[in-house]
Order: C-alpha cells, then sequence, then structure tokens
C-alpha cells in the first residue's frame, strides 16, 4: 500500500537533511514517563485513601516532625499533595 502511494518506508525526512542522523535523534525517554505516571497515580491513590479516612492532617503532621536527614529534602508542605521534581525525588 505505501508503495503504491510512494512513500519509502526505509528512509524519512531525516535522510535528506545535512549532518543530521536519524539514529542520534533525541528519543523521549519512555520509562521515565511511565515512572512519572505511576508515582503520579500512587500519590493520587493515597491521598484519596487518606482523605477517605481522614487521616490525611495526621500524616502531614508525622511527616513534617521528622528531623532532617542528609540527602532528604525536607519541606514544610503537605507530602500528599506536593508535586515537584525535587519533592517527588
Amino acid at each position: 500500500m505505501f508503495e503504491t502511494l510512494g512513500i519509502d518506508l526505509e528512509k524519512n525526512v531525516f535522510h535528506r537533511l545535512h549532518r543530521v542522523s536519524a539514529p542520534g535523534l533525541h528519543k523521549p525517554d519512555l520509562l521515565h514517563t511511565v515512572y512519572l505516571g505511576l508515582f503520579k497515580h500512587l500519590m493520587d491513590w493515597i491521598s484519596g485513601f487518606l482523605k477517605k479516612h481522614a487521616w490525611l492532617q495526621a500524616f502531614d503532621d508525622t511527616w513534617n516532625a521528622q528531623p532532617p536527614y542528609p540527602g532528604v529534602l525536607c519541606t514544610k508542605r503537605p507530602v500528599a499533595r506536593s508535586r515537584s521534581g525535587k519533592e517527588m525525588r
């Protein structure tokens, strides 16, 4: 079908550009995207569970009462609702 339309599947538009290597082009990090999606889903589920059982404030208070630990970012924002990159890590 592609041959009848004149489409060559062996080469794409990048093959015609000078100094551009198709295998060297940026590719999205799919595993990173999957991890972020799983983390977001898990945090949404945990937040919903804590809200349903009225434990969200107790969880946030307990989390914020933890002493600092090297390499762990201490934030005063509620944990179940914070989603910046450093806080997720």
